[in-house]
């Protein structure tokens, strides 16, 4: 599985991860599918409340007014954009799944109204300048692998 991520929304998540300072942020992955296995993490969204310092809770409100956003901007294609995953940040822990990320993909994606073949995980930290990024694919299996991210420079 491949994420490719444009430089664009990279920039905006350097630029919450220094606003945010030492508390989790977080959000969703909205994309296109490029490929089979192959997305385009077009549209991160950014939840207005941020975290703590140790734990990053989604707005399920913030995050359904962000959706429906989306998929009015996409005409309600869905089979070409659509929900990738979630995303967040561990200014203070390695960029890997917590327990409770775990947890919480895993039942994410176990859900009965959850329509998906899977959601990725993507959890990101500002280490001085460079941006690190980690990325997991959780599927309804409960299969879990890291993914491979492309960062887009042009």
């Amino acid at each position: 599985m491949k994420l490719t991520i444009p430089h664009e929304q990279v920039d905006s998540i350097r630029t919450a991860l220094e606003k945010a300072g030492a508390k989790e942020i977080g959000g969703q992955i909205y994309g296109e599918q490029i490929a089979p296995s192959d997305f385009l993490g077009s549209d991160f969204t950014f939840q207005k409340r941020p975290g703590t310092i140790s734990r990053f809770l989604v707005d399920l409100v913030q995050a359904a007014s962000d959706a429906l956003a989306f998929f009015d901007r996409t005409r309600h294609q869905y089979t070409r954009f659509n929900y990738i995953g979630e995303w967040h940040s561990h200014p203070s822990f390695a960029v890997r799944p917590s327990n409770t990320d775990v947890k919480t993909m895993r039942e994410l994606v176990a859900s009965q109204n959850f329509e998906g073949q899977f959601a990725l995980l993507l959890i990101c930290k500002l280490a001085g300048q460079s941006l690190e990024l980690g990325g997991w694919l959780f599927d309804p299996e409960g299969q879990e692998f890291p993914i491979f991210i492309e960062v887009r420079n042009e």
